[in-house]
């Protein structure tokens, strides 16, 4: 499988054939024309073990198939699980559950903005502009910003299918330049207000109550978390809360529209909306996957992984493996939902996105108004694909009512 590219025409186009091919003949893949060069894992169980065996296979060098010195979620336990218990409390499922009659809200604007011309791009018109308005409120970013916070965060996906470990430099320099002109503004108020101190008290009186003020006013073993970490939360939170939850919406509109008789059966069956949810998921996951680092040379299928080596865990390839799940490459609502949402698409294990609930409920939200609102939504042309190799979503998805 030496000619196996991920990022080939043929494979952007369509992954998932490339996926079964390598889990059937090479389970441990090594694509040497990128630089860095990095191994790819496509079977199910290979993938979890990874995820799982934290020791070996290190967060703390990135993500993404390039190395970054990470920070905060972007460790290793035992730093990765006292940092994600200060992050994760604006995602239970509580906080998330408050925030329902607004993302109706924004959604539905939206929607209102749609209807009168017949046919749009959905991701122009919905898809992307609902989960960037939903995260750029959670983080506390200026309405007046919202597009040049888009901006911002395609030219960043852009590098990512760049042969140059140093390409998405300037895009995220600029990007932290951005967070950092916000961390800084609500460091000004509390000075102005004589506070050396500032605490959760202070959230909504002094500055803003919002997430970029909750993590400049908090405490993390007990000192003030440095503005590189807080660089690296706001960018994951930016690109998990924007990137992935819009190839989420054009996933599952695109997959229920492209056999009518689908989106017919979620109309006439509203139980069958968290279905058709957690089936795109796992059928199209908006992250194709993932990248860790080695610790130390390990042995994988026979295959020699040197120490240091990158390796991508490929979600998508594991949520079509067929000795895990019946039908694999078949898109099906009759699936039943606690066994859908074993899919591996927010992760596994320690790093699980913890954006997954935010995700679901915009999910929701979204289908179910589409069908209350436009019940003869249909295909309108050709769609295309998102940029990133190893993300997955359309582009352009053309609809018509």
């Amino acid at each position: 499988m030496a000619s196996y590219d991920p990022m080939s025409p043929e494979v952007l186009a369509d992954p998932f054939p490339a996926y079964a091919t390598l889990r059937t003949e090479c389970p441990v893949h090594h694509h040497a024309s990128f630089t860095p060069p990095f191994f790819t894992v496509t079977r199910h169980d290979d993938v979890t073990e990874v995820l799982r065996d934290v020791g070996t296979w290190s967060m703390k060098y990135g993500p993404s198939p390039q190395y970054t010195r990470g920070s905060g979620l972007v460790s290793d336990p035992p730093e990765h699980t006292e940092f994600r218990r200060l992050f994760i409390r604006g995602f239970t499922p509580r906080t998330v559950g408050a925030l329902e009659t607004e993302l109706e809200q924004i959604a539905g604007d939206l929607l209102d903005q749609m209807a009168p011309l017949g046919r749009a791009d959905f991701h122009a018109a919905f898809a992307y502009p609902f989960p960037m308005t939903v995260i750029a409120r959670l983080l506390g970013i200026p309405e007046v910003d919202l597009a040049l916070f888009a901006e911002m965060s395609d030219d960043l996906t852009r590098t990512y299918n760049l042969p140059d470990p140093h390409a998405s430099g300037p895009a995220r320099a600029r990007l932290d330049a951005y967070f950092q002109g916000e961390i800084d503004r609500r460091r000004r108020l509390l000075a102005a207000a004589g506070i050396d101190e500032p605490g959760e008290e202070h959230l909504g009186d002094v500055v803003p109550n919002d997430m970029i003020s909750g993590f400049v006013v908090a405490e993390y073993q007990g000192r003030r978390l440095t503005d590189h970490e807080m660089q690296w939360v706001l960018l994951l939170l930016m690109l998990g809360g924007n990137e992935t939850s819009t190839a989420l919406l054009t996933n599952v509109v695109w997959r229920l529209l492209e056999d009518p008789v689908r989106w017919a059966a979620v109309r006439a069956d509203r139980s069958l909306v968290d279905v058709a949810i957690e089936e795109s998921l796992r059928h199209d996951p908006p992250v194709l996957g993932l990248f860790r680092t080695a610790t130390r040379e390990v042995e994988v299928h026979g295959v020699t992984v040197p120490e240091k080596a990158k390796m991508m865990v490929c979600y998508a390839s594991a949520n079509r493996d067929s000795t895990y799940w019946p039908r694999a490459d078949e898109f099906l609502l009759d699936r039943p939902l606690e066994d859908v949402r074993k899919h591996l698409s927010f992760g596994f294990g320690h790093h699980f996105c913890p954006g997954a609930t935010l995700a679901r409920v915009e999910g929701r939200i979204a289908l179910g108004l589409l069908l209350d609102r436009f019940p003869d939504l249909h295909l309108d042309g050709a769609t295309t694909r998102i940029e990133a190799f190893n993300l997955w979503g359309r582009a352009t998805l053309p609809l018509a009512w």
